[in-house]
Parts: structure tokens; sequence; C-alpha cells
């Protein structure tokens, strides 16, 4: 009886002692597999991230180079090489994140390294006094060709990863493809590598809304701080049909502070100081279109005016869901000051203003010195790329990415190609600021 009971215990002990193993052998399964699963969201998280990053690389290295191709100064020249450089040393950081590596790649990185290396070598060439020769010339459109069309491979592949049909997986890629609607990375490089087979060897920023809120609010210098029930009285002004309704909901603190109102349908900020009107958010939603795109420009001047806002020019529109949005600019006798920019959304349906942000505005209005140009007008427009046509010019003020501001002529003018671009040229120094290129559409115009 004894030895029965011992050999029941010892059999018991057993029994634990295996399922102690099976459950700590289980755990422990668990435990790896969900660190598998987590290193393997990391992975697929920073080979997305990398793809996306590489196709935005490759759009601007695009833009950057269609502007090289009508530059003429080695300053603007020197600019857009050291932004190619980046962004190419960009492209190829991601596409060494890619896990592609079973596959040749040697064309895409020799255009990525021709990118960068060549225009560099152009600029030098410019700063040296030489011009650029009609191959070379050809040499960029060509690069700009080939940029766009790695980057359109490239954005498919974006769009096929947005989809779900996109996979990193390098291995059975054959088998993917014929059993699935799902394109494997190796695949979509080696149609990258097809199209820039034939790639040749070569011998080696609405305008300027990007620098516009940066500063301290130049406006606001010298005013004095208004009350919180005087500032009510001026929001009552911007949102006239909500007169009565507005409540204050809040202080708003910054770089500009203001007070901040609110109705069921309106949203005004006033400055604190000097109660100038910053921005106005009307919830209301616009129906059929009703009205065409200049009237509903004249209905913002109006607006603009009505709430204190005098002597702006427009500049640039675009529609988009029966809302056309415009940017103003001030306009000092015929100067055009882009730094102080007032941007206006109207309703299509009924011309009702939507929204306003005079946020450009307020950091950058000032008293600016009189307009005392070095050069004319005519001698700037020889510093013009020989290729393109004029259409139009005006003087402009534009900002600079050291937070200055400066004169240019703003030279209107179509390639040979008919692409309308904009030239910005120093009235001081003939120098090359800017260029952007418009894009017009049937929503209006914008430029890059």
């Amino acid at each position: 009886m004894h030895k029965n009971t011992t050999f029941s215990r010892g059999k018991i002990r057993l029994i634990l002692y295996t399922i102690t193993v099976i459950t700590v052998l289980g755990i422990f399964g668990i435990v790896q597999t969900v660190k598998l699963s987590k290193a393997q969201r990391e992975v697929l998280v920073t080979n997305q991230m990398a793809l996306v990053s590489l196709d935005e690389n490759l759009n601007n290295i695009g833009t950057n180079l269609e502007k090289v191709m009508y530059s003429s100064t080695p300053t603007m020249l020197s600019k857009l090489a050291a932004e190619l450089w980046r962004e190419s040393s960009g492209a190829k950081n991601c596409l060494s994140m890619l896990p592609s590596s079973d596959t040749q790649l040697a064309n895409t990185y020799k255009f990525l390294s021709q990118v960068g290396e060549f225009v560099m070598a152009l600029g030098r060439k410019c700063t040296n006094g030489e011009e650029l020769t009609a191959q070379e010339r050809q040499q960029l459109a060509n690069l700009y060709e080939y940029c766009n069309s790695l980057s359109e491979q490239v954005n498919q592949m974006c769009n096929e990863l947005e989809n779900g049909t996109f996979s990193f997986d390098k291995q059975d890629s054959t088998l993917l493809e014929k059993n699935s609607n799902t394109v494997s990375i190796n695949n979509s490089f080696d149609d990258v590598e097809q199209s820039l087979s034939d790639l040749p060897s070569l011998i080696y920023d609405g305008p300027f809304s990007d620098h516009i809120e940066q500063g301290t609010p130049l406006l606001l210098k010298g005013k004095k701080e208004i009350k919180q029930e005087d500032a009510l009285k001026i929001a009552e002004k911007i949102c006239s049909n909500e007169k009565g309704s507005l409540e204050y909901s809040y202080d708003e603190d910054g770089d500009i502070p203001c007070y901040v109102f609110k109705s069921d349908n309106c949203t005004v900020a006033v400055t604190k100081i000097g109660g100038f009107p910053l921005y106005m958010i009307n919830s209301k939603f616009a129906g059929e279109v009703e009205i065409k795109q200049d009237e509903a420009v004249r209905n913002a001047k109006k607006y603009l005016q009505k709430i204190g806002f005098e002597n702006l020019k427009e500049s640039y529109y675009f529609t988009d869901d029966g809302i056309c949005t415009v940017n103003f600019a001030s306009d000092d006798k015929g100067v055009v000051i882009y730094p102080d920019l007032i941007k206006i959304s109207v309703s299509l349906e009924n011309g009702e203003v939507l929204s306003f942000d005079a946020t450009g505005y307020v950091h950058n209005h000032h008293e600016r010195n009189q307009f005392n140009p070095k050069l004319t007008e005519a001698q700037a427009a020889e510093k013009l790329n020989d290729s393109l046509k004029i259409i139009s010019s005006q003087v402009c003020i534009i900002p600079t990415e050291w937070k200055t501001e400066q004169y240019c002529y703003e030279f209107h003018c179509k390639t040979e190609q008919g692409q309308e671009i904009l030239v910005y040229i120093d009235c001081d120094t003939g120098e090359e600021n800017n260029i952007l290129i418009l894009l017009y559409s049937d929503g209006g115009v914008l430029t890059k």
C-alpha cells in the first residue's frame, strides 16, 4: 500500500513537472512569436517610410531639374545644385534601406549620382564665368526625362502599397506574381532598371508662403493692447451675419496673442495688440456652383476692404469642392509685396466668405524703403535665359530663406515647350532670386 502511494505521488510529480515544462516552453514560444511579430512590423514600417520618402525625393529632383533648365545665373544654379545634391543623396539613402539587394540597381544609383554631380559641376562652371553649352542643356533635359520616368514608377509602387497590392517580400517573387495580384519589390525595381538601361554617361519653395510666418509680427509693433469687449465689436464686424451670437471663447497664445470668439457657425480671432482681424472660419458648406471665379475674387476683395485691409492685389487662386481660395498681397504704388499675404476662401454657391487668414500680413506688413533700383527693367530682362519669351513683368518684394526681403523684377515667361514660369531677378544685382513653375488646371493657378 505504501509503495503504491509513493508511486502515485511520483507519477503526479512527473505529470506536474511535464505540464510545467510544456507551459514554460509555450509561454517562451509565445513571447518569441510576439517579439518576432513586433520586429517584422518595425521592418515593414521602415520599408514603407523609405519608399514614400524616395517618391518625395524624386518629385523634388524633377522640379529642381526643370528649374535648372531655365536658370542663367551662377547664384541660382549653385542654390539649385545644392538642393539637387541633397535630394539625390536622400534618395540613395532611401534606396539602400529597401530590401532589394537581390536586384541589381546599378542604373538607378548611377542616375541619382549623375544628377547631383553633373549639376554641381555646371554650378562651378557658371561661377567661373563660363556659360552652359547647348549640349549641356540637352543633357539636363535628358536627366529630367529620366527622372520623370523613374518618379512615375516609384509613385506607382506607392499607389500599390496604399492599395495593399505591393509586397516587400523578395523571395518567390515569381510565384507571388502568378498566384495573386500582389507585385513584389524585386519585379518593380527590375522594371525601373530596364527603363534606365540606356542612361548615357555624362561628363562633369501661391508663391513664397513657406517664409511668410517667421519672426516678430511687424504690424503689431508700437500698437496698444485692446480690451476683450472692444475685440468683440471687431469680431462682430468680421462675422456680420453672426452679430449678437458671438461669445468670447478663449485666449490664444503664441507669436500673435489674440482673443477668440465663437458662435454656432463662426470662429474668429482678433489680435490683442492693435485689434487686427487674424483669421475667421465659417462652418457652412458650399453647395452647387452658381457664380464664376472672377466674381468670387471681387467679393473677397470687397470683404477685405470692409474689415480694414486696403491696397491689396490678388495674385493666385485655386478652386476645389465649390470653394475658391484667393491669395492677396499688398500693392504699394505698383510694387506687389508677397510677404504681406492674406488667404481668403469664398463659396461659389452664393459668394459668401467662408474663411480668411491674415497671419502672413500681420507678421510682415510694415513701411518699406522707397523703391530705388540699380537696374532698369530692360537691364534685368537681359539676365534671363535666352530661351524664355517674356509675357509680362512687374516689380515685387519677395521673402528670402534668410528671413529678409528683396526687391525683384518678376518676369512671367514662356519656354520653348510652352511651359509658363516666373523668374525673379534682383533689382540691384541682376541675380536670379527664384524660379517658379506655373501649374494651370480647371481649378486655377498654382506654382511649384
